[in-house]
């Protein structure tokens, strides 16, 4: 057959459908996998549970995409967590501990209460040592939920203004809790701050105990007035 006589015959539906099939098999995926159109998948194309756990990047889950609400006891780690309490106590007792399911546990009388009295002292400076402020004796036999709240009182500054680092500690029996604050002082003027402090602890002798720092120079007069309020936690 000459090939004029090829090239004038019309092709056949047969061979035009099998060129067709080659041309998808060869080319046809990776010219779908490079025409897919920015911002053109959406749920509809995503399988179902096709996002697993790896394909999501550490952090990108923030709390703006957890919906209110939907986090309950089911999904919550009750390990780090405290539930909200939801026992109460007759009148007459009081709660003795929470527990981390939120119940309660009473205590069949009131826990018992000791207190000093507001005392005032002037401290020394961090050099001579730390001054007591007030003292309490907390009765042997339980364990104590001391406040404190120490004032301080700063005046005697004779020009400009002067910086002074106040630290209180508060001890209860073999527990103690130290905080620190800073009070500009302005000459011709006394100048208040306050330290609260509170801690837990073993019975013994409870105290509150104070130095003064100054930026430089010496410490103008400092003053701290304190009382201890104790409450006995289980006995």
């Amino acid at each position: 057959m000459r090939l004029s006589s090829i090239l004038q015959r019309r092709p056949s539906a047969a061979l035009l459908i099998s060129c067709a099939a080659l041309f998808i098999a060869l080319g046809g995926a990776s010219y779908a996998a490079v025409s897919i159109p920015n911002h053109s998948i959406g749920p509809p194309q995503l399988k179902k549970n096709a996002v697993t756990n790896v394909k999501i990047k550490n952090g990108a889950v923030t709390y703006k995409k957890i919906r209110p609400n939907s986090v309950g006891r089911v999904r919550a780690n009750l390990g780090q967590l405290q539930q909200r309490v939801s026992g109460i106590c007759m009148s007459g007792s009081a709660i003795g501990t929470v527990g981390k399911d939120g119940k309660v546990t009473c205590n069949p009388t009131l826990p018992s209460a000791v207190q000093t009295t507001s005392n005032t002292v002037g401290i020394s400076s961090k050099a001579t040592g730390p001054t007591t402020v007030t003292s309490l004796s907390l009765p042997a036999g339980a364990n104590y939920l001391a406040v404190a709240n120490p004032t301080i009182a700063v005046s005697g500054i004779a020009t400009g203004n002067q910086r002074v680092q106040v630290s209180c500690t508060l001890t209860v029996g073999s527990d103690t809790q130290t905080r620190a604050e800073t009070v500009v002082g302005t000459a011709g003027e006394t100048t208040d701050a306050s330290i609260p402090l509170q801690l837990a602890g073993p019975s013994g002798s409870a105290s509150v105990t104070c130095t003064g720092k100054p930026q430089t120079g010496t410490l103008p007069t400092t003053s701290v007035t304190a009382s201890i309020d104790a409450l006995e936690l289980n006995r």
